[in-house]
């Protein structure tokens, strides 16, 4: 009987060291957690329309996490005046909370997201008749829900669509590859998408996504976009990722030889099928 109380007694004394040891690691797991990266693109897509007329672009992510679910972040980009007028900048702020149903592997994420644009207005504009004073800066709310590697996410504007109105963006004359296209009547207020989305990873480290989405402009006329994407990733060590993506849309007329807001006889296809590469550290 005492061996096996002396044996009870020393197993405890190896044991709780190691019980103590898994205490304190659960007391120390943070309530506020950061997810950071830094980006490289070949070209700044946005639902299928390019951000930087074509060119590279350099991004930041600063995300804050708070274990209940509670998050914010800051995302900054640098952009194109000749798509977006006046604007060299896109810094965007977010807030939301996501978490899953109880116990199951269905996840939701609700929130809200403002894009600026810093000085940026219509006014700014290269246009024979000058805009009216307009902000490009634009509030989405937005929600989702997930399942294992698939979700699905639906937005709304409250504000303008970047600043479109009948006025900068109006039928017969604010889009030149389509002169029936454009705002009808008024403001765009209201505009939304939706969005289904797909990241597996079929082997360690490499991750095939997919995207199909389609935005509608309100109040407009051929205007509205569908949009898809697909590509494959693969994470590296220190947080280095590199990917490879194909993106594609509907190509409506209006964002075909899109003339530049900020300089006369340049033009672009706005929204055509390309290949895009970037590099991204997090950190």
């Amino acid at each position: 009987m005492r061996k096996s109380l002396l044996l009870i007694a020393v197993l405890g004394a190896f044991a709780s060291p190691v019980m103590a040891e898994e205490a304190k690691a659960v007391e120390a797991t943070p309530d506020f957690t950061f997810v950071n990266s830094a980006s490289f693109v070949s070209d700044y897509i946005f639902r299928g329309q390019s951000q930087t007329w074509g060119r590279p672009a350099a991004q930041l992510s600063v995300e804050l996490d708070h274990k209940s679910g509670l998050y914010a972040g800051f995302f900054a980009s640098n952009v194109s005046d000749k798509w977006l007028p006046g604007a060299n900048l896109e810094t965007d702020l977010y807030a939301g909370f996501r978490n899953t149903i109880g116990a199951t592997e269905i996840g939701y994420d609700v929130g809200g997201i403002y894009y600026m644009y810093p000085g940026a207005n219509w006014s700014d504009a290269n246009a024979t008749s000058p805009y009216k004073n307009n902000k490009l800066d634009t509030f989405e709310v937005y929600g989702g829900l997930s399942y294992k590697w698939l979700s699905f996410k639906t937005g709304v504007t409250t504000t303008d669509y970047w600043g479109w109105t009948d006025n900068n963006s109006g039928v017969g004359g604010g889009f030149a590859g389509d002169l029936g296209a454009g705002v009808k009547s008024g403001n765009t207020k209201g505009s939304y998408y939706t969005e289904f989305n797909a990241a597996y990873e079929v082997l360690p480290t490499w991750t095939v996504s997919g995207q199909l989405g389609h935005q509608v402009i309100n109040h407009s006329t051929g205007l509205d976009l569908t949009y898809y994407k697909a590509g494959v990733s693969k994470a590296l060590p220190q947080g280095w990722s590199l990917a490879a993506f194909y993106s594609g849309t509907n190509e409506p007329s209006a964002y075909k030889d899109f003339i530049s807001l900020s300089s006369a006889g340049t033009k672009s296809d706005i929204a055509k099928d390309k290949v895009f590469f970037s590099v991204s550290k997090s950190f």
